[in-house]
């Protein structure tokens, strides 16, 4: 099932009162009234002054002018005076030194943007768009050992790239989750393995971690959109309903 079309700042659906998630298309006017520059730390900028491409650059400004709006209007916080660092692995966050107490996790592509955060929780998003050119073979051959490229080689030729897209954006889901990057050993026994049989096979996510995933039509792309958490120590265990997780 894809969904429409949504408000650019309607919330994803995610059924986890504590998580707060947006997707949209960085090249939707509206959503540039949203981006404005004077937001961005110098830093930023200077980064941005860095691009060779022109294009690059304006999703740049834009993202990163994004991520402090709706940061800022979640926290109730002015976007300007947001700080941020990177964790080791580059996963980013506030300043250690800030009062504020929010996870968040951010994803990229093509002109798309995606974000999610939790005060609560240790929060992971990705997104991906289908791209009928793109030949996802060799990327498949290097990620998936031969049972689940079996498995995989069950659905309809059509259906491949957007069924390994459902993987892929899980694993690193889960990865931004645990701030480990998918170049790590895996962490809290969530391994590839586990992803797979996450999204293919019905198995439980690893203990103490929950995940969703839908696919959207947002601006010219359908998109794959995962979110991973670790589930509070002080919540209740619950699975969000298969309606929403599952992403056929």
């Amino acid at each position: 099932m894809i969904f429409a079309n949504r408000h650019i700042f309607e919330p994803i659906e995610t059924g986890w009162p504590d998580v707060q998630a947006w997707c949209c298309d960085l090249d939707d006017p509206q959503v540039i009234s949203y981006c404005d520059p004077s937001f961005l730390a110098a830093d930023e900028l200077q980064r941005a002054e860095k691009m060779r491409s022109e294009r690059h650059r304006q999703l740049f400004l834009r993202r990163r002018a994004l991520r402090r709006h709706l940061l800022g209007r979640h926290l109730v916080t002015p976007p300007r005076s947001l700080s941020f660092e990177e964790a080791e692995f580059g996963k980013p966050q506030f300043l250690q030194s800030s009062p504020l107490r929010c996870g968040f996790s951010t994803s990229r592509a093509e002109n798309i943007f995606g974000i999610a955060m939790s005060p609560e929780s240790e929060i992971g998003m990705d997104v991906e768009v289908l791209r009928p050119e793109w030949n996802m073979e060799f990327v498949a051959a290097m990620c998936l050992d031969e049972p689940q490229l079996r498995q995989l080689e069950n659905f309809p030729p059509q259906e491949h790239q957007k069924q390994f897209l459902r993987f892929w954006t899980l694993r690193e889901a889960f990865a931004k989750a645990t701030g480990d990057g998918i170049a790590q050993p895996a962490a809290d026994h969530i391994s590839t393995a586990s992803v797979w049989d996450c999204g293919f096979n019905a198995s439980p996510p690893p203990p103490d971690w929950d995940w969703i995933q839908q696919w959207h039509r947002i601006g010219n792309h359908d998109v794959v959109i995962s979110i991973a958490r670790k589930i509070p120590a002080d919540t209740a265990t619950t699975s969000a309903s298969s309606a929403v997780r599952r992403a056929d």
